[in-house]
């Protein structure tokens, strides 16, 4: 049984945080043979070895962490990222499960640009057999990547809904 989600401690917050898409192909060549310093990407994740379509659209999230990336990167991988889902309330939320029973509020949000972008965000994982990212970097100049994990819903049968 998860436990009740907590918030992300203060020191490990990003200067930002969207939601993303890479097509599995992409995602598949998008971090190969680049220096980053935390990558989990197992091989049973892999598009093609979960039967995946190239031109799929895989969602993720991705964190312009600052200063904090690295920082923020080892606390995930330490954290042991398992799933993100974004899920209705009020405010509407981002929540990291992780590890054994951990679940952690990476963002919250009332935005309806936003609330379309989760519900976007799940629809594609849907679409993905649940596949989806985690990309922690310092900016957004696409120049350097600190962390990046392929994750997936255990059971996308019970994916949270946005309506």
């Amino acid at each position: 049984m998860r436990n009740p989600p907590q918030p992300l401690p203060e020191n490990l917050w990003g200067e930002r945080w969207r939601f993303a898409s890479l097509s599995a192909i992409e995602l598949s060549e998008a971090f190969t043979g680049r220096l980053i310093p935390v990558i989990e990407m197992p091989d049973d994740l892999a598009p093609i070895k979960l039967g995946i379509a190239s031109d799929v659209a895989v969602p993720g999230v991705v964190i312009d962490g600052g200063r904090r990336s690295l920082q923020l990167a080892r606390w995930l991988q330490a954290a042991r990222p398992i799933s993100l889902m974004a899920i209705a309330g009020a405010p509407d939320g981002l929540i990291l499960e992780a590890g054994e029973a951990d679940r952690w509020i990476v963002a919250t949000f009332d935005d309806p640009e936003v609330r379309s972008a989760a519900q976007l965000y799940e629809q594609r994982k849907q679409a993905s057999k649940g596949l989806h990212f985690l990309l922690v970097q310092p900016d957004d100049s696409g120049m350097t990547y600190t962390g990046v994990w392929l994750l997936k819903h255990q059971d996308s049968n019970i994916l949270s809904k946005l309506d």
